[in-house]
């Protein structure tokens, strides 16, 4: 066990575990994209509520950043038994950037800033005349 901990303490961003009520068990230290660094504390129930709701039991927030060197990604996820109760939480933060650049590489993909412009053909409404 104590090589998994030496292993999870050394990633570069962060991983947080939670009990089935949310109560704190684990952090990494790891970056979680604030500048100050953050107390480990337990899960709010409200994103308690937002997991279990989710049909996925996982949600996912994009970290603001003021640097387009990263997409920072922070999710939570349930573990769930067999029979589907939870036994716990998953905090992770970690940078999309490189696995979405390995995947539009690896695809010939690009994405494109949204523009009505070129979304389309335009309408002219009697009221436009």
């Amino acid at each position: 066990m104590n090589d998994l901990k030496t292993i999870l303490n050394h990633l570069p961003y962060k991983l947080a575990a939670y009990d089935a009520r949310g109560k704190f068990l684990y952090d990494n230290g790891g970056a979680d994209g604030s500048f100050f660094p953050r107390e480990s504390e337990n899960l709010p129930d409200w994103i308690l509520s937002e997991v279990l709701a989710s049909p996925t039991k996982e949600i996912s927030y994009q970290i603001p950043t003021d640097s387009f060197d990263q997409i920072l990604i922070q999710t939570y996820q349930a573990a769930l038994d067999q029979e589907g109760n939870v036994l716990g939480f998953w905090e992770t933060v970690y940078d999309l950037k490189q696995p979405l650049k390995t995947y539009l590489d690896s695809s010939a993909q690009a994405l494109v800033a949204w523009s009505d412009a070129t979304s389309g053909a335009s309408f002219r409404g009697e009221s436009d005349t």
